[in-house]
């Protein structure tokens, strides 16, 4: 009897931690595709345009160097999907499996490949493959970066369907430091994570409007010259996720993202203008949080 219940409480903390987390409306796929209802026709055609041109022959998409990266590849997959670019999903999946093949990714190239290939790939030994090496580094990636080490591995463990990960990650939670000098995209990590798993944000969405500039974006630290577009689009999105009223700094919000968009593409911040893959998903991130 003390077995059965030992194994029901496994299977009841398991399920509950499926539960919470269903992202809904609020995924990072939903927010997406909600960002391109904020777009004229002009645009969105110039968008998938930037997108197309940003993949490599090979199927992967192109970092600044212009070279085939799993990083930058996670980024133009989440782009093709709510553009609808099924053509190119289709080179990314061999591009992918290709390289989890050839050279096994590690750090954060694990995480992206594990993601990936949950999204895209049919081959079930791959996908295992890789959520075992997820699951092996996790204890090692929450010490040394426990914020961001947790976010990302819950990312992981969600798309891999891996619960007993996310379990582990909710239960690491309550051992966290204090946040008074972390930037805020790892304040806003924590503030999903948070959320989540049904814990208080309060304290941390009241940090995160620290970093606001009132003139529409974020910073990364209190101190930075300018705002960003990195810094101002996982904000918004952890505030939206964490239901708080966004509509007072909408208007200037819009204005800021906006100011970074050109040819078809998002760039980082003012003074780095030109557009790249990684950050058009942190535009329409931004866009997707504030529709």
């Amino acid at each position: 009897m003390r077995s059965l219940e030992k194994l029901s409480a496994n299977i009841s903390r398991l399920v509950s931690g499926r539960k919470a987390l269903v992202f809904g409306q609020l995924s990072p796929e939903a927010v997406l595709k909600r960002s391109l209802g904020m777009l004229e026709t002009n645009a969105s055609r110039d968008l998938k345009n930037y997108v197309g041109g940003r993949m490599h022959f090979s199927g992967g998409f192109k970092d600044k160097a212009e070279n085939p990266d799993l990083y930058y590849t996670l980024f133009g997959t989440f782009l093709s999907e709510a553009l609808d670019l099924k053509e190119i999903l289709m080179k990314t999946r061999q591009y992918v499996e290709n390289e989890i093949r050839n050279n096994e990714p590690a750090g954060i190239h694990l995480y992206c490949a594990s993601i990936l290939a949950s999204k895209l790939s049919t081959d079930k030994k791959l996908k295992a493959f890789l959520r075992e090496r997820v699951r092996k580094n996790l204890d090692d990636g929450l010490v040394k970066q426990p914020a961001y080490g947790m976010f990302v591995t819950m990312l992981a463990c969600y798309y891999s369907g891996d619960y007993k990960g996310l379990f582990k990650v909710r239960r690491h939670l309550k051992s966290q430091p204090g946040n008074e000098t972390l930037p805020s995209t790892v304040i806003a990590a924590l503030t999903v994570l948070q959320h989540a798993f049904g814990r208080p944000t309060g304290d941390l969405l009241n940090k995160l409007m620290e970093f606001y500039n009132n003139q529409g974006g974020f910073r990364a630290v209190k101190r930075a010259p300018v705002s960003d577009l990195l810094s101002t689009a996982v904000t918004l999105y952890a505030c939206r996720y964490a239901q708080q009223d966004l509509r007072t700094i909408k208007p200037e919000c819009l204005n800021f993202i906006d100011s970074l968009y050109h040819e078809g593409g998002f760039g980082a911040n003012m003074m780095d203008p030109e557009p790249d893959i990684e950050y058009t998903f942190y535009g329409l991130l931004a866009l997707g949080s504030l529709a």
